[in-house]
């Protein structure tokens, strides 16, 4: 048996270092290393489990960042995004590179696929490379955000929020609530009747859906849960929620949770003979770049996707070279008239 490691309650107060953990994971400590900086393709999943589980629950940080012996920034700085496929996120990213790169900062980038695993690991990773900060969009499941306040490491959220009040984070949002509440309000002014709702929700509402019950509230129609439909942020909820909602008939307006969940709306009213908008009106959230070339081009409200990834790198840069605070920033969204309303 190796040594045993401090009381997991009282960890976070005490050092716990590398060679601790393989002792209680029973693997050297090249091991742990290989496996804390994603080089553990010749590693077992068992064995990888065992040592991210002990890392975790014993608060472990390569030794540079826990001990406090960072003695000079390395001018680099971390963005963790969730979907590198949604177009959506790229433009964030070179909002980012575009800010950081003006400031004489690299920008590392490590993609999760919305896996709360792959998070975690990436946070791991980017400490391991004393990153002077993180860029932070986090999965829509079981996120590591809360998991990983590191002292003296800043983190800026974007668009995905946080109900974390913490100095070392920062925020850069739209209202996504009151951005859908405009985008059924449109749908119910210009004469819809039935107003379906796809988006991904996770098992809980999340503020897209607040939005939509919002307007409805307003307008005296109740809620009908028969028209929501949740999934991911994707063409493919989109398709599938459509299909659902249609053929259930009686729906002549979709509100979506992003352009993507649109496109498949949009392909499944297709299939189903339905024309757009004249039977039925659909409005999206995001403005990717390819939503005006769709047909017929999408009705969206416009996240600023650039200008949300460049305030979040000059907030993070600020903090990092002069000490600026972290700050909460909301952006002001706008509605895009195309051919779907």
């Amino acid at each position: 048996m190796g040594k045993r490691l401090p009381n997991q309650k009282s960890a976070p107060s005490q050092t716990v270092t590398m060679k601790q953990i393989a002792e209680l994971a029973q693997v050297s400590t090249a091991t742990v290393s290989k496996i804390i900086n994603q080089r553990d393709g010749h590693i077992s999943s068992e064995t990888r489990k065992r040592v991210l589980d002990l890392v975790e629950a014993y608060g472990y940080r390569p030794n540079a960042l826990a001990k406090g012996l960072k003695v000079k920034k390395t001018n680099t700085i971390g963005f963790i995004l969730p979907d590198i496929s949604n177009p959506f996120f790229p433009e964030i990213a070179r909002g980012i590179e575009d800010a950081a790169k003006s400031e004489g900062f690299a920008v590392v980038f490590c993609n999760t696929d919305n896996d709360a695993e792959r998070e975690r690991d990436s946070v791991l990773f980017l400490q391991s490379k004393m990153v002077d900060g993180l860029i932070f969009t986090r999965s829509l499941r079981d996120s590591a955000l809360e998991r990983y306040l590191v002292d003296g490491i800043p983190i800026v959220v974007v668009d995905r929020g946080t109900e974390i009040n913490s100095r070392q984070i920062g925020k850069v949002f739209i209202d996504t609530r009151s951005a859908i509440r405009d985008a059924t309000r449109l749908l119910l002014e210009r004469g819809c009747q039935r107003v379906g709702f796809i988006s991904a929700m996770d098992g809980s509402p999340q503020d897209r859906y607040w939005g939509y019950r919002d307007a409805l509230t307003e307008h005296n129609m109740a809620v009908e849960e028969q028209l929501v439909f949740a999934g991911e942020y994707s063409v493919s909820t989109g398709y599938r929620g459509g299909r659902a909602l249609l053929e259930r008939g009686n729906v002549d307006g979709v509100v979506c949770g992003n352009d993507l969940i649109a496109t498949g709306v949009i392909r499944a009213a297709e299939e189903l003979g339905l024309q757009i908008p004249q039977e039925l009106k659909v409005v999206g959230l995001d403005d990717i770049y390819f939503s005006k070339y769709l047909h017929p081009p999408l009705t969206t409200i416009e996240q600023p996707a650039y200008e949300m990834g460049r305030e979040a790198a000059r907030m993070l840069i600020s903090n990092i070279l002069y000490g600026e605070p972290l700050f909460v920033r909301e952006l002001p969204y706008r509605m895009i008239l195309r051919e779907t309303v």
